[in-house]
């Protein structure tokens, strides 16, 4: 495992952790905070952050955007970068083996994040956060329902909101910290299938379906109102034609 500083914050400072299969990016705080939990966010453009594909400088820059609005808060924030696209993969299919290999990958990130923190004289809580992003909502769903006595969801203005009493929830005092034990009954995938990838398109084509139903809606009551009318007319000229040949007989 190795340790590189990309770059010093007012109060905390951006590490990134690489192995063989995945590195990820950690803020790590070092001045105000003595203990934190570890919060984790898959992001879609985990490739802006790879150092394999670009340089340090851009890297150093989209991190330095993405982590200085947390800066003055206790949000231990890891981004994790895998190596052999599964990220990609997940947002597209419901697949047990990839979910599995990546709660693997997840563990390993806890664990060495958990490592890094105590030799940094931080003391880590039990309890980790995920933010929660759309687009791998299927994989978290599932993996924070495996974890559930340990891993919740939370968003970046809940953890803003309690960042300065977050040894309240739920502290563990452990030697050592194994982030991949005690899981639950393993959550159910029916089978492999297609699912969305972006929120915005799959409500872009809800919106254009309900528009097109209320259209059909339209046409059909135009053509079954058109008809009453007609039915009307066809009344009153049979009406009018009556009356007159009555009219006729009688004189």
């Amino acid at each position: 495992m190795k340790e590189t500083l990309i770059y010093k914050l007012n109060k905390h400072n951006i590490y990134y952790i690489s192995t063989p299969s995945y590195g990820f990016y950690i803020l790590v705080p070092f001045t105000d905070y003595t203990d934190t939990n570890i919060v984790l966010r898959l992001k879609g453009n985990y490739q802006s952050y790879d150092l394999n594909k670009n340089s340090l400088e851009s890297v150093t820059e989209e991190l330095i955007n993405y982590y200085k609005s947390i800066d003055n808060y206790n949000v231990t924030l890891v981004l994790p970068i895998f190596y052999d696209g599964i990220l990609d993969r997940i947002r597209t299919v419901e697949d047990l083996v990839l979910y599995q290999r990546l709660d693997g990958y997840l563990g390993n990130i806890f664990n060495n994040a958990y490592a890094f923190l105590t030799k940094n004289n931080i003391k880590v809580n039990s309890n980790i956060y995920i933010i929660n992003n759309d687009s791998f909502k299927t994989f978290t769903n599932w993996f924070v329902s495996r974890y559930n006595n340990r891993i919740e969801y939370k968003t970046i203005l809940e953890l803003v909101k309690q960042s300065d009493h977050f040894n309240s929830y739920d502290m563990v005092e452990t030697p050592s910290i194994n982030f991949v034990v005690g899981k639950n009954e393993e959550p159910k995938l029916d089978k492999t299938v297609e699912i969305e990838t972006e929120t915005f398109n799959s409500m872009t084509r809800d919106i254009v379906d309900t528009e097109s139903k209320k259209k059909e809606t339209f046409q059909s009551n135009k053509k079954n109102n058109a008809g009453f009318v007609s039915y009307i007319l066809l009344g009153v000229v049979s009406f009018v034609v009556s009356m007159l040949l009555l009219f006729l007989f009688i004189k």
